[in-house]
C-alpha cells in the first residue's frame, strides 16, 4: 500500500515537473514572438518612412496609427512607442522604441532609420508646439486618455533640403486629429510660419 501510494505521489510529481517545463518555455516563446511582431512593427515605420525621404517628390505626408496593444500566441502587452532623433555624422538618426507599460525602462524592441534630411520631433507641451531637442523623446500611449495613438510624417523639400516632420496625433472610430481643418498638421504648420519663418511652412 505505501508502494502503490509512493508511486502515485511521484507520478504526480513528474507531471507537475513536466507541466511546469512546458509551461515555461511555451511562456518564453511567446515572449519571443511577441517581440518579433513589436519589432516588425517598429521596422515598418522606419521603412515607409526611408520610402517617402527617397522618394523623388517634393512633398509627401502620411498619417500611421499604432495598435492599442500588442498581442502574439497568448501574451499581451499594453505599452508607450517613444520617437526621437539622434545625430548621425553629417544626417540624422530616427529612432523607434517600444517599452511595456508595466516596466517603462525596459525596452521591448527598437528600430532607427539614418538619413541626411534633416528630422525635427515635435510634441504639443500645454497645448503649444515644440520641436524636440536630440534624444528628448516624443511619447506616444494608445491607451491614455484622450488617446495619443498616432503620428504623422511630413516630407517637405525646399531649396533641394529635405525636412521630415514628425508629430503625435490621433485616429478614432469617429474622428482623427492628425490632418484636415483645426488638426495637429495645421498647428505645426502655422507654428513653422509665424516663429520660423513664412518660407518654412508645408507645402502640401
Amino acid at each position: 500500500m505505501i508502494e502503490f501510494t509512493l508511486s502515485k505521489i511521484n507520478l504526480l510529481i513528474l507531471v507537475i515537473a513536466l507541466f511546469s517545463i512546458i509551461s515555461f518555455f511555451a511562456l518564453n516563446t511567446g515572449k519571443i514572438f511577441l517581440v518579433g511582431e513589436v519589432k516588425q512593427e517598429m521596422e515598418k515605420y522606419a521603412l515607409t518612412l526611408n520610402g517617402m525621404i527617397v522618394a523623388p517628390t517634393t512633398c509627401d505626408s502620411k498619417p500611421f496609427a499604432i495598435p492599442p496593444k500588442f498581442t502574439s500566441f497568448g501574451n499581451s502587452i499594453f505599452y508607450t512607442l517613444k520617437i526621437s532623433r539622434a545625430p548621425d555624422g553629417a544626417g540624422s538618426r530616427l529612432i523607434f522604441s517600444v517599452s511595456d507599460i508595466k516596466s517603462p525602462e525596459n525596452v521591448l524592441a527598437a528600430s532607427s532609420l539614418s538619413t541626411d534630411a534633416t528630422i525635427v520631433v515635435y510634441d504639443l507641451i500645454n497645448g503649444q508646439v515644440t520641436p524636440l531637442d536630440d534624444f528628448v523623446e516624443l511619447v506616444l500611449d494608445p491607451q491614455s486618455v484622450p488617446p495619443r495613438n498616432a503620428f504623422y510624417a511630413v516630407k517637405s523639400v525646399k531649396a533641394g533640403n529635405e525636412t521630415l516632420h514628425l508629430f503625435p496625433c490621433a485616429i478614432t472610430a469617429n474622428s482623427q486629429t492628425c490632418f484636415g481643418d483645426g488638426s495637429i498638421k495645421n498647428q505645426v504648420n502655422n507654428y513653422l510660419i509665424m516663429v520660423v519663418g513664412g518660407e518654412q511652412g508645408f507645402i502640401c
